[in-house]
């Protein structure tokens, strides 16, 4: 997947995310279904470049947010 964009996230949101992840509040959803959700990406015009962050679990879910994000 090629990165055409640069998205910003604050560490800060970021870090309170994996905190909710690891404390189970996203039952029933992939890692990047539920970090999709939660940021409400699908405002975002280039629905493409996230679809498969959305599909994704585990590692590689992981991979494609620091791929797709910069944190600040």
């Amino acid at each position: 997947m090629e990165n055409n964009f640069s998205l910003l996230i604050e560490r800060a949101a970021y870090d309170e995310f994996i905190g909710l992840w690891g404390q189970g509040n996203f039952k029933h959803q992939r890692l990047g279904q539920a970090f999709y959700n939660h940021f409400r990406l699908h405002k975002l015009n280039d629905q493409d470049s996230l679809r498969k962050l959305y599909e994704a679990d585990g590692e590689r879910a992981l991979g494609l947010i620091l791929h797709l994000f910069h944190f600040h």
